[in-house]
Parts: C-alpha cells; structure tokens; sequence
C-alpha cells in the first residue's frame, strides 16, 4: 500500500507493537501528507506509559513534517464505578467507548486515508477480526504492515530509535520468560487469576485500587469468580448456583 502524499494515522497504544509501527514507517521514508497519533492514556497503564507515548510523538516530529496528535486520559476504573460493573471478558465497552470510538471518530474529523495497526506475526485471527468488524465502505483503509514481524524485532526496532522501551516489558520469571508480554490496563478484566497475582506482586498499588471497586461494586476481576474471591476476597465467598442446578 502506498503512504506517500496521503493522511496517515497510526494509534500509538502505549505498547510496543504500535510503537514499532511508528519506528517502521519513519525508517523507511514515507512522506505523509499529514501523519495523526492518537493515544488513549488510561490510568491503569504501567507508570512510564505516558513518558513513553511523548519520546514517540517527540521521534516523529523529529521526521515527519506535518504531524498531528491527539491524546485522551481516562480511567478504567472510573469507568467501571459510573457504569456499575466490572465487564465480563467477552465484551470490552472500556475499549470500544474509551479507546475505539473516539479513535475512529479523530481520523474521521481528520480525513485520514490509512490506518496503520500494530498486529504483529501469529496474530492472524484479530487480524481477521479487524477486518470483520470493520464497517464496508469505511472512510478509511486499514493496514498491517508489521504483519510478517515478530515481537522481538518490535524490540529491536523501538530501542534503535526511540532508544528504549516501558519497564514492565523487562520483568522476568525464574524461567527468563517475560512476566508480562502486554503493556495493557493493570489489572485487565480480561486477565486470568495468574495474570492477576502478578499485577499484585509487580504494582500493589493498582491491584489495591481494583479490589477496592471489586468490593464497592459487589463483583469480581477476571475470568473466574470463585478463583478471584477465594484469593483476593471474602473467604466465605460460596459460587451462586442456578435454582435448576440446586433443584437436581
């Protein structure tokens, strides 16, 4: 896909993925008519998200002519107390109302032309899923141009120009494995109680804060109920059972 002389717009998601698309298109001399960064900031992201975001858009103007960037802060927890709920890990309001929308309605007022999408190799199915859930006849075209790149070339990539990446990427397990692979929300109500127990080891402070809404709100983080009380709850917690299930 061409990139020249057209309104490009690249969502900057505080993760390294996004970043090495930015690092990507720059390193290759693309000459945009006009480059757009958007950035949904939550409070929930690890502590040098943001410092991370600024050395990007900071990059970019260094190399880009005509650079654009709007950048949103939220919190997912505020979001979660005026809603009521903590969602259920199937449906992600927090992204689609916090993230999603407000993105696609930026490069709609803005007129961008090509969304360039930071998924990387083996992710073909959200790929997929991309292109799904995208309206026919969209305003804009999506692109994945790192598509055939593994995590570690994104790594790579960003500490060559940006000359360094989020802290959280660099905790390691016994076995060397990287605790966290994602510089997503801390914790994610997508997170299994694993995922969970790590984010209250890494940053007390946000598992803390989480428990406290779960608390308020009378409902539970994760995927599973039982395995979230029974750790970070009330120790009488009992699993609801269904009046059919009781009755057999």
């Amino acid at each position: 896909m061409e990139y020249d002389n057209k309104i490009i717009g690249i969502p900057l998601s505080g993760g390294i993925n996004s970043a090495a698309v930015l690092c990507w298109f720059i390193e290759q001399g693309f000459k945009p008519k006009e480059l757009h960064l958007f950035y949904a900031h939550f409070a929930e992201h690890s502590p040098d998200t943001f410092q991370f975001v600024a050395d990007q858009v900071r990059y970019a103007r260094k190399h880009i002519v005509n650079v654009k960037v709007k950048i949103t802060r939220n919190s997912v927890l505020r979001f979660f107390e005026n809603e009521k709920m903590i969602p259920h890990p199937t449906v992600s309001p927090c992204s689609k109302k916090l993230k999603i929308e407000p993105m696609e309605r930026y490069f709609f007022e803005n007129g961008v032309q090509v969304d360039l999408v930071g998924y990387v190799k083996g992710e073909l199915k959200r790929i997929n899923r991309s292109k799904k859930n995208t309206i026919p006849n969209l305003f804009y075209e999506k692109d994945f141009p790192i598509k055939n790149f593994t995590d570690d070339w994104c790594f790579e990539i960003v500490d060559r120009h940006i000359g360094w990446h989020p802290a959280i990427y660099d905790l390691r397990d016994e076995n060397g494995k990287r605790v966290f692979k994602h510089n997503n929300c801390l914790p994610c109500k997508n997170m299994h109680l694993s995922q969970m127990k790590k984010v209250a080891f890494y940053f007390p402070e946000y598992m803390t804060d989480a428990i406290k809404l779960s608390t308020d709100l009378q409902t539970y983080w994760g995927r599973d109920a039982q395995d979230y009380y029974t750790t970070f709850g009330r120790e009488d917690y009992e699993p609801t059972q269904c009046a059919a299930c009781a009755f057999d």
